[in-house]
């Protein structure tokens, strides 16, 4: 309600004057009028801003703990199961040495993603289309412990050709089964994660725009108010209306601030940090199989040109050119810029340098990968010159300038990429909806004070003329 509309509202058509009626209604009517609009608008601004602020925590809860954590961990089961192949064939590719430390990591893998699929299970949101990969994953996992643990058995008694026709049958189970199946849980969460976040950027921006015209309305009822008891009874200032006009300006200003927060924050979550962890799970888990195509290749038999061709194909998913000069990447770090024609998931994380540390991070791990698919060409020079035993060593040994060791400063630097989006990523979920929940108790108390102090600054002017 206005100031015009509480002294003399315009006629309506048709012979019914609405401004007379106003102009002769009494003094109490206008007045409790102006207490029930700013009633009726304290309630709308409270359960407008509980809306909005609400559903910014789920969009917010959904990114941070129902998606991310599901996501992430199919991608923990990808890269593990694909490590957990790599060491299989390890061990029916080398020696004694080679297999005891094949076992080790084995056993360890074995180990981290039956945790993950754990945890997984743990979290399941969606009902069957997360549990469905998730038992098809516990379940492939056993046939394919079978199937490794009788060709490791054949390679023992000296039966080559046997072990190597049952990892044949393990790693088609491998890639035809088990991996679909933790891509298919990631895709499940990314789906929802991705329309979620979609919809409420969308929300957040109306909600805000909402909030703010109920609050502008409320302030003009109680200006309004203000406006006519000082033309009625001289009096300047009516200190509970003034209160409540300052508390309603006040509280539109910090809704409005937390609504446009939670939309800001939102987009850090999930396009600066988690867009970065997305993409390195990913690239962990096609560098690692891309690690066991080298020793598929090496194992040989019939297969041996698809195995080498896979490499090749998950790298270039990883980088079209996986082998970049220092001084190109130092300028990729100086104007964030990226050669053209760069790309994969090395150029996604490249491209999308946010936080402190996180460029030389990610440098270091395109770096590291170019050290190892430089071993790479190595290892297929050797084999080519029928140096097999040296190939092999170069592929699986465990020396400094060897390619597990290049792997494993590869793997590092790329955890450490996803550490810095991870810290990032948490921080940022984590204040969010403490922030959201804390706003979500203030806008109810500010709306029941706003209207508590209508009623304070008009029920006395009410009674008095009343009376």
């Amino acid at each position: 309600m206005t100031a015009a509309a509480l002294v003399a509202p315009p006629a309506a058509p048709g012979g019914f004057d609405v401004g007379e009626l106003v102009r002769t209604a009494p003094t109490p009517w206008r007045l409790r009028a102006a207490l029930y609009a700013a009633w009726a608008l304290c309630f709308l601004l409270a359960a407008m801003g509980s809306l909005a602020l609400s559903r910014a925590y789920y969009a917010m809860k959904t990114v941070g703990l129902d998606t991310a954590p599901s996501i992430i961990a199919a991608q923990e089961i990808n890269s593990g199961l694909a490590d957990l192949d790599a060491n299989a064939g390890n061990y029916l590719l080398g020696a004694k040495a080679h297999q005891t430390a094949a076992m080790d990591t084995f056993e360890k893998r074995r180990s981290e993603i039956t945790a993950s699929l754990v945890k997984a299970a743990g979290n399941v949101t969606y009902g069957d289309s997360e549990r469905l990969p998730i038992t098809t994953l516990f379940d492939g996992l056993g046939r394919y412990l079978e199937l490794v643990s009788e060709a490791r058995y054949r390679k023992d008694i000296g039966d080559a050709v046997g072990a190597a026709s049952l990892y044949g049958a393990a790693t088609d189970l491998m890639h035809q089964r088990l991996m679909p199946a933790a891509d298919s849980l990631d895709a499940t969460n990314r789906a929802h994660l991705d329309l979620d976040y979609r919809e409420e950027q969308s929300r957040n921006l109306v909600g805000a725009v909402v909030a703010g015209f109920i609050a502008g309305a409320l302030a003009l009822v109680l200006i309004a108010a203000q406006v006519y008891l000082a033309r009625k009874v001289r009096r300047i200032f009516n200190l509970p209306l003034l209160a409540a006009t300052v508390l309603t300006v006040g509280y539109a200003v910090y809704l409005i601030t937390r609504i446009t927060v939670a939309r800001h924050d939102l987009r850090v979550a999930k396009e600066d940090a988690f867009e970065s962890i997305h993409a390195m799970w990913k690239a962990r888990a096609l560098a690692y199989d891309a690690n066991g195509d080298e020793t598929r290749y090496l194992l040989g038999g019939p297969r041996a040109s698809s195995f080498e061709q896979a490499y090749h194909d998950k790298v270039q998913r990883l980088a079209t050119a996986p082998q970049v000069a220092d001084k190109v990447l130092n300028g990729i770090l100086a104007s964030k810029g990226l050669p053209a024609g760069y790309k994969g998931l090395f150029a996604d994380e490249l491209g999308n340098l946010t936080f402190p540390g996180e460029g030389q991070a990610a440098l270091r791990m395109v770096r590291a990968f170019g050290e190892y698919d430089r071993l790479d060409q190595r290892m297929r020079t050797l084999e080519r010159a029928g140096k097999h035993d040296q190939a092999i060593d170069l592929c699986i040994g465990n020396g400094a300038d060897q390619s597990n060791a290049a792997f494993e400063r590869f793997d590092k630097a790329l955890h450490e990429v996803i550490k810095i989006n991870h810290e990032q990523f948490d921080a940022t979920v984590k204040d969010g909806m403490r922030v959201l929940l804390v706003a979500g108790v203030v806008g109810p108390i500010a709306s029941l004070v706003i209207a508590l102090l209508a009623l304070f600054g008009l029920r006395p002017r009410i009674r008095e003329y009343a009376a």
